[in-house]
């Protein structure tokens, strides 16, 4: 599964951070998305629902199910995980960033990515 890690605004570029395995190498990737995202994602990436919020650090991640929505957007469903507990949760996001986990899904190379790998 793909993590959901950061998204950040730096000097009005948007971007956001993810974990994923490619050719057996866990990496982290930063990636360009549309400013309507950040908040769609900081929601996702805040979102606490179980109640010892402060027992561990929660995981979040995309759990390759989706549905298209009218105006450019997308319900995702993302696993949140803190410690043993998960269940997976609905949100919105745009469309193209759902495009753009499922191309990092597609079978890629690690050469492919090397511009978007974070260190």
């Amino acid at each position: 599964m793909i993590e959901l890690l950061d998204v950040s605004n730096k000097d009005n570029i948007y971007s956001s951070l993810i974990a994923h395995e490619i050719e057996g190498q866990k990496l982290n990737l930063r990636f360009g998305i549309e400013p309507s995202d950040y908040g769609r994602l900081k929601r996702i990436l805040e979102f606490r629902p179980f109640e010892n919020t402060g027992v561990a650090p929660y995981r979040f991640y995309f759990a390759f199910s989706f549905r298209k929505l009218d105006n450019n957007l997308t319900e995702i469903n993302v696993r949140v995980e803190q410690l043993d507990r998960h269940k997976q949760f609905e949100f919105t996001v745009g469309s193209k960033y759902v495009s753009n986990l499922l191309w990092f899904d597609s079978g890629l190379k690690v050469k492919d990515v090397k511009a978007l790998i974070e260190k």
